[in-house]
């Protein structure tokens, strides 16, 4: 009789382990193959985040001090960006060697360097939760390792731009010769039919027209990335249409329609003088940002295209900007111009404050506790300083030596750790963090 009970109780016991070992086992594999990338913590693309604004919610450290700096062995023209592990993602113009860059935020060391073809150093890195990074080269898009080993690649018609997550598990890519293509970013395989916007663009030249990217000529159609709202999947897009005499603003959704997945054109408006730069979409996705090429800022309703208020600022500059969830701007302005914040009231911009005795070299990043980081030249001066300003009244609140430094910056990157990177024209790079340990 206790043989029996003991092999009833011992029965038992196994049917109530059998589930529990089962959940155990599946909660210790990886489930990289189950769970959908999404935009790492941090600066993770081209303009901080999808909707371009240049802005960030960590804290930076009051102790912040230069941590380290590493030439990268030519220009750099894209911006940096800083996964969730505070590595730094750089391309640059190199003429031989490496010329994609994963360097670690400890002492700068590389995660890896690698060579892409022609194009890359015109793109900032996208990078996911896993450290895996989506970067294009002339004629070729990949899904990269953090270590920077080739996941998956597609061909594509033109120069892949910096790239963008559309949704979970979704990668948006917009090449230079107006091919639009949405991925799965496991599998690099369509998650949509493709378009193309030049129907005659030749995929053996995927290098045509890549000069008139840098001017915002007609040859290249689409020459920034563009401000995705992933929540009502839609993008928008500064593109040159064929024959026009100038540039446009246009709408895209990408939402499902009976259970399939396209790329439609929602609307499409002509600012006059034409668009110059990357789209940048507000925090509440209801308003789009461009500049047009006479020297004023459009701001556009996102849902119909319809303008709202334009303001001259008498320049495009970098033709970018960063902006605040309330609504404060800063527009990057031509090299050497004063430093300026103006504030959207929802049926037009009022100027807020003016810096007239620092000199722009570089797009700011706003962050959540109202403070602004740029790169300005001082009067006198060729080194450049990294500051932070008081948002509300640009105020200095302090200032960090970047040393050896002249030219310009391609920008301000803050990790999700509070970490400052930038990177100078001529191809260094600079990182900022807490003072090591003793």
């Amino acid at each position: 009789m206790r043989s029996t009970m003991r092999r009833r109780t011992t029965t038992r016991a196994l049917l109530v382990l059998v589930p529990l070992l089962a959940v155990l086992i599946s909660s210790c594999s990886d489930g990289v193959d189950d769970v959908r990338s999404i935009p790492s913590a941090g600066w993770s693309s081209f303009g901080g985040n999808a909707q371009n604004s240049n802005f960030v919610y960590p804290e930076v450290s009051d102790e912040l001090t230069l941590s380290w700096s590493r030439p990268v062995g030519g220009p750099i023209s894209a911006p940096l960006t800083i996964s969730g592990r505070s590595s730094v993602g750089v391309t640059a113009g190199t003429d031989s060697g490496c010329n994609t860059f994963l360097f670690d935020p400890r002492a700068g060391r590389k995660n890896f360097c690698k060579h892409l073809a022609g194009g890359v150093q015109l793109n900032a890195m996208l990078v996911d939760q896993y450290e895996n990074i989506y970067l294009g080269e002339a004629g070729t898009f990949f899904g990269l390792t953090g270590s920077g080993d080739v996941r998956w690649r597609f061909g594509t018609v033109g120069v892949p731009l910096s790239a963008k997550f559309a949704a979970p598990g979704l990668v948006l890519m917009v090449s230079h010769l107006g091919q639009i293509l949405l991925f799965d970013s496991q599998t690099g395989k369509l998650a949509a039919p493709g378009i193309g916007l030049r129907p005659d663009a030749d995929p053996s030249q995927p290098l045509y027209g890549l000069g008139d990217c840098v001017s915002g000529g007609p040859r290249c159609p689409v020459q920034a990335p563009p401000a995705v709202d992933s929540d009502r999947e839609r993008f928008y897009l500064n593109y040159w249409p064929e024959g026009a005499i100038a540039s446009q603003v246009r709408g895209y959704e990408y939402a499902e329609q009976d259970g399939e997945r396209g790329i439609r054109e929602s609307w499409q408006t002509e600012i006059p003088g034409g668009v110059i730069g990357p789209p940048t979409l507000s925090a509440d996705r209801r308003t789009v940002y461009v500049f047009n090429r006479l020297g004023s800022i459009y701001a556009l309703d996102a849902l119909t295209g319809t303008p709202k208020w334009d303001y001259f600022v008498d320049n495009y500059g970098f033709a970018t900007m960063t902006i605040t969830p309330d609504g404060l701007l800063i527009p990057t302005g031509v090299l050497d111009s004063p430093v300026r914040a103006f504030k959207d009231e929802g049926d037009k911009a009022v100027p807020v404050w003016q810096r007239t005795d620092l000199r722009s070299v570089s797009l700011s990043a706003l962050t959540n506790y109202g403070t602004a980081w740029t790169v300005v030249r001082k009067p006198g001066e060729d080194v450049l300083t990294l500051m932070e300003l008081n948002a509300a009244d640009g105020t200095t609140k302090r200032e960090l030596a970047i040393p050896g430094s002249v030219g310009f910056t391609t920008g301000v990157a803050v990790s999700a750790s509070g970490q400052v990177a930038t990177a100078t024209n001529l191809g260094e790079v600079y990182f900022y963090d807490l003072p090591k340990q003793q």
